[in-house]
């Protein structure tokens, strides 16, 4: 299968650099994908999907839009392709694998946007997953939930197409479809006979507005397919939809010179790679293989963090700045008549050089009361400072100007580790003291919001986190390093953990 592992790395150095058009991938899904919301044990999964027996366009996809590629090749059964006596391409059992790619709740967000305004048929179905997708991982929205759920079961059933998205048709659109439904059909003894055809038999008004887009072909009523038959539409066509085309593109260049040339030899030779496109199966083994395979992704996700932390910056920026202006101005004179200009600017630089973006005063303040042993908690509820800036203070990330961070071996990952946390350290032990009683991540979820929401606490917990915790817990990870914690909460976070881990034994997970 060296040809299809070629063939493979062929597109995706086609569309390396920049994703199939957004047209081309609604046309594809809208053919031979699905957007779906289900129902599962602890709550909603959805994504997107799509299945196709060629793994080149899903890979295309996944590396710039993530998800996993699975296969249903039946293992059991030793597949072979071979050429019967006519010179046909024909294969054991008649089944070709199949490939899927699944993007989930965790990636698809990306795709989603990307995808926004471009689907024709399954519009409805992609209109209930944008809506969900804002309150995925909201409390108490059971009914909004339970309604996209439903509308957009019901018409993954029942897909009725809206008229006004008619106009999104374009020829991105329709390489997307054809690569999905499409077929290029050459008859083996008359060379002759042969067409382009596009199923759509749930939806002929998508094929009839086709006709009208092109100006050309036809919508067969007995079989409900849109066909083309004359050599010079079918050679228009093909030029015209062929640098979109993934799944046929090797089709499509065929049959192209097919129509070209009068040479009975390179027609036949034409025709044989045609069929063979068509029947041949590729075993595709690169399945699951975590994060390889969605470098392009990846990248997007790192530039959308950088951006995002670009634009919190900016919104601090502005904030701090405005209330600057406002202490500056008549409506706070007290400021004015305590403070010089000079003292104010040093207050101002005290701020801004300091580690961390905390003044010298505050670190010491925190060394302080660290020294008359208060909890992290008793200190940020006087001093009103994050716990996670707490935390650093005390391990020594944080320090004066004039004085050097502690050398740690571990601090860069700590740091890290501790920067893109969202949940406290005594939220942890909430979270593996409900797990040790069988609540499910949901349930948890739902009870640290409504505990933030009685504390004035504003809420950044998600599902994904509560899960996380869980799946490191089982993995035999530890959640809390020991310099977060006095030394009675660290052994008592272990002894739970160690609770944790004997249920996990017990009930073989």
């Amino acid at each position: 299968m060296t040809d299809k592992l070629e063939d493979n790395n062929l597109h995706l150095e086609r569309f390396k650099n920049e994703p199939p058009h957004a047209s081309y991938i609604a046309g594809l899904i809208d053919g031979d994908g699905c957007i779906f919301i289900r129902k599962i044990t602890d709550g909603y999964q959805s994504g997107f999907t799509i299945t196709q027996c060629r793994s080149n366009i899903l890979q295309v996809i996944k590396y710039h839009f993530g998800g996993s590629i699975t296969s249903s090749e039946n293992r059991n059964n030793k597949v072979e392709n071979i050429l019967d006596d006519n010179n046909e391409y024909i294969h054991k059992h008649n089944v070709r694998n199949q490939y899927n790619l699944l993007i989930r709740s965790n990636e698809y967000e990306i795709l989603l946007g990307y995808l926004k305004n471009s689907f024709v048929i399954k519009e409805k179905q992609y209109n209930c997953l944008y809506e969900f997708n804002k309150i995925a991982n909201l409390p108490n929205k059971l009914e909004e939930k339970e309604g996209l759920y439903k509308i957009c079961s019901e018409n993954n059933v029942t897909t009725i197409v809206i008229e006004d998205n008619l106009h999104k048709i374009n020829i991105e659109y329709i390489a997307g479809l054809f690569d999905a439904e499409g077929c290029i059909y050459i008859n083996k003894i008359i060379k002759s006979n042969f067409y382009i055809s596009i199923a759509q038999k749930n939806h002929p008004i998508v094929l009839h507005e086709i006709v009208k887009f092109l100006g050309f072909g036809k919508v067969n009523t007995s079989n409900i397919e849109f066909t083309i038959c004359s050599k010079s539409n079918c050679l228009k066509f093909i030029q015209l939809v062929k640098q979109h085309l993934i799944v046929k593109y090797n089709q499509a260049i065929a049959f192209e010179k097919f129509l070209q040339t009068n040479d009975a030899k390179i027609k036949e030779e034409m025709y044989t790679i045609c069929n063979k496109e068509k029947h041949e199966i590729e075993i595709f083994t690169d399945l699951n293989q975590n994060d390889k395979g969605k470098e392009g992704y990846l990248e997007i996700l790192k530039f959308k963090g950088i951006k995002d932390q670009i634009c919190k910056e900016i919104q601090l920026k502005q904030v701090y700045r405005e209330k600057s202006e406002k202490m500056k101005g008549e409506g706070n004179h007290n400021f004015g008549k305590t403070f010089s200009e000079e003292t104010r600017k040093k207050m101002s630089d005290s701020i801004r050089d300091s580690k961390g973006g905390v003044s010298d005063e505050i670190i010491i303040k925190v060394h302080e009361l660290l020294k008359k042993e208060l909890k992290n908690t008793e200190i940020q509820e006087l001093l009103g400072l994050p716990r996670h800036t707490i935390t650093r203070i005390k391990s020594g990330l944080i320090v004066c100007r004039n004085e050097e961070k502690t050398n740690k071996l571990s601090s860069t990952q700590e740091e890290l580790n501790l920067s893109k946390r969202k949940i406290q350290t005594n939220e942890i032990i909430i979270v593996i003291e409900r797990l040790i009683n069988n609540w499910n991540p949901t349930r948890i979820l739902d009870y640290l919001i409504d505990r933030r929401n009685c504390n004035n606490i504003p809420n950044h917990l998600t599902i994904d986190i509560i899960k996380n915790i869980k799946r490191n817990l089982t993995n035999g990870k530890h959640v809390i390093y020991e310099f977060e914690l006095p030394k009675d909460t660290y052994e008592y976070y272990t002894q739970i953990i160690n609770n944790f881990s004997k249920i996990i034994v017990k009930n073989n997970i």
